[in-house]
């Protein structure tokens, strides 16, 4: 297998786990519920790298919330679960040597403030928005906690940066 075919392939099935961790185990919360994606999510960004995770998780993530019936959420989804999977991935991949715990709060972080502006959109409120960051950070935490219990035995499926030659 090539390794543009082999990429191309872990895309694909981490669009597809994305998407399973998403809507095979929902635990309702009163704004909607908490799921296992975002594991999935870092998990796409530690195996794929940046582009790829950004790829992965934003399709796999915004297909779950439009078959699940949030259609409002597709393009808020698509850009704070992939820009999640990106800066994790851009962190891990430029860093290599730090503590990947590091990396993970401020992909959460971002995914925060990304639902909490779109929702400043959506509601046209700047206040009505302040009750979702507490769940948001709670499924952020969920995700992370998922991804430091799966990274290690995911660990040989990586990929790992193409070295560039100076030549």
């Amino acid at each position: 297998m090539t390794s543009q075919t082999k990429k191309m392939t872990y895309c694909a099935l981490m669009i597809a786990v994305t998407f399973v961790m998403t809507t095979l185990i929902k635990i309702p919360i009163p704004n909607g519920y908490i799921h296992l994606g975002d594991g999935a999510v870092l998990l796409s960004a530690y195996i794929l790298g940046p582009w790829g995770g950004l790829i992965a998780a934003g399709l796999g993530s915004a297909s779950a919330d439009y078959f699940g019936g949030f259609g409002a959420y597709v393009l808020p989804t698509f850009l704070a679960k992939g820009l999640m999977a990106f800066i994790f991935g851009y962190f891990m991949e430029r860093y290599p040597k730090t503590n990947k715990l590091f990396f993970l709060f401020p992909a959460v972080a971002v995914m925060v403030t990304i639902y909490y502006i779109s929702e400043i959109v959506m509601y046209g409120s700047i206040t009505a928005p302040f009750i979702n960051i507490p769940f948001n950070c709670l499924q952020g935490l969920v995700g992370i906690v998922v991804a430091l219990v799966l990274y290690k035995p995911l660990e040989r499926f990586r990929l790992m940066p193409a070295k560039i030659s100076t030549k």
